[in-house]
């Protein structure tokens, strides 16, 4: 099948990560990390903990997510819990190949099942899913914990001063494969330090026998970065143990104004990623002039489980419809170059993604990738202001400032649209001008009526007749390939013929 509507199989063989997959991909408990040296299968992959997360929420069916590496010992650890909770009538079922990414709850393929219960196995992104409750089981990965400390305070000693004279905070944060050595960590830093300290710490999700009944429904952030009491964030550095990835970048460009420490337990050295926001920054305000200038957005759902992505989707598209723009909603699983290629009357693409994978660097496609929060941004006009403050992939955080701001915006117009700013205007990209494309309501010309309509015209206030078009129909028009032709009426049928028969190695009539 070509890899225009679907991942092709290739994808198996040219992935990124496919070297470090496959270096890792082996059966047993050492698949799970270098810290779990000595283990079995059930004590690597906490099996009795699963098994009494399940049997105390009365689960019946329970979806077992593996990444790719980890696949090889998906068998065993299947078995283990089967064996458990098969008294129980619960069944539970392997899923392999996600179908985002390895890092998010496949909440698709559970629904399919369809499951009550998810176990998620090796690197998450820790994004909230409101869809069904969610076991995080993390790889676990050896530190020097001391070194580390040692370490990260010497790199910032030369940073230790506040705006205001005062001494920094200090938060640390780690990757998830050390969340085992969470208590060790906080023990060492504190005894290191004696200026102020808060950790990041992870907090996993309960079951649904754990929550009151007002609390069903809500997904809570499962890590939150906050500064140490009596301490203003931006006098704060941040310290992350862990290697260098969509994580530390995540982290770097939502707190661009503080001071990031990366320690690598691989290498055992520290980096000063801070000195690299402004490169990254200054490519996502790149992205944002280019959202500038286009008129039609595509929005893509890279999660449908994510926690406030449907909804946030809606408030986009209304945000869109509001300022005159035109927008698709695209579904198309693992993002390549080939599949959005099939789009080209998209001038702009929004990934509604997790905080790992919601940032896309679009120099190999056709068109710009944004954030939601850019877009937002974006929709601002020339009167945005570019904070690298607020910069966030925060799905609940970007859907409550969107509400805000259209709840402020929509009495202010009365329903009444301005065509003041439908001229020609500057594009900083091309340096020309260009004339904005204006789409009105949701036919692009005219507001359909809710209940449908009864006759072959639709009539204005004026009573004279109006032209229905699309931006689709519109842009077919103007493409000089517009797919196999059908040729209605246009040939005249031909006499039948028997055809030949037999094999491609021999045919009949070559015999």
């Amino acid at each position: 099948m070509s890899d225009a509507f679907s991942t092709p199989a290739e994808h198996a063989l040219s992935h990124p990560e496919l070297d470090s997959i496959l270096e890792n991909a082996q059966a047993g408990p050492s698949s799970m990390g270098d810290g779990v040296e000595g283990m079995s299968v059930e004590a690597a992959f906490e099996v009795e903990d699963t098994v009494g997360r399940i049997l105390s929420g009365g689960y019946k069916t329970i979806g077992l997510q593996f990444p790719d590496e980890l696949l090889p010992s998906s068998v065993q650890v299947y078995r283990a819990i089967q064996t458990r909770i098969q008294h129980t009538g619960a069944q539970a079922y392997v899923l392999a190949d996600s179908t985002y990414g390895n890092c998010c709850p496949d909440v698709l393929s559970c629904l399919h099942l369809p499951a009550d219960f998810l176990v998620h196995y090796g690197h998450a992104c820790l994004t909230p899913t409101d869809a069904l409750p969610v076991h995080y089981v993390f790889p676990r990965r050896r530190l020097n914990t001391a070194h580390a400390v040692e370490c990260l305070l010497e790199s910032g000693r030369d940073d230790s001063g506040g705006e205001d004279g005062a001494e920094k905070g200090g938060i640390v944060v780690w990757d998830v494969a050390f969340d085992w050595l969470a208590d060790e960590i906080r023990k060492v830093f504190t005894e290191s330090c004696a200026f102020p300290l808060s950790f990041a710490t992870i907090q996993r999700p309960a079951t649904s026998s754990e929550l009151d009944g007002k609390d069903k429904g809500k997904s809570p952030a499962l890590r939150s970065i906050e500064p140490p009491v009596g301490v203003e964030l931006n006098n704060c550095r941040m310290w992350y143990i862990g290697e260098e990835g969509r994580s530390s970048i995540n982290l770097q460009m939502t707190h661009a104004n503080n001071s990031l420490y990366l320690y690598s337990p691989a290498s055992s050295s520290v980096t000063a990623l801070h000195r690299q926001t402004s490169r990254l920054l200054s490519r996502r305000l790149f992205a944002l002039h280019q959202a500038l200038n286009a008129d039609i957005f595509g929005l893509i759902v890279s999660n449908i489980g994510l926690s406030s992505s449907q909804s946030l989707i809606k408030q986009l598209r209304e945000d869109l419809r509001r300022a005159k723009k035109k927008s698709y909603t695209l579904s198309v699983g693992r993002l390549n170059p080939a599949k959005l290629a099939n789009f080209a009357e998209v001038e702009c693409f929004v990934l509604v993604g997790c905080n790992e994978g919601g940032v896309v660097d679009s120099k190999d496609f056709l068109r710009p990738i944004i954030t939601p929060w850019e877009l937002e941004l974006a929709l601002q006009g020339p009167e945005h202001v570019w904070a690298p403050e607020k910069w966030t992939l925060d799905l609940n955080k970007v859907l409550k400032e969107a509400q805000d701001r259209a709840t402020v915006e929509t009495p202010a117009t009365n329903g009444i649209e301005s065509d003041d700013n439908d001229g020609p205007e500057f594009s900083l990209i091309t340096g020309k001008m260009r004339t904005k494309k204006v789409f009105k309501g949701a036919t692009d010309s005219i507001e359909i009526p809710s209940e449908g309509i009864q006759s072959l015209t639709l009539r204005n206030q004026n009573f004279s007749l109006a032209r229905l078009e699309s931006a689709g129909s519109n842009y077919l028009a103007s493409r000089e390939f517009k797919g196999l032709e059908p040729r209605y009426g246009m040939d005249e049928p031909s006499l039948l013929e028997e055809g030949r028969s037999g094999v491609a190695r021999g045919y009949t009539e070559e015999k």
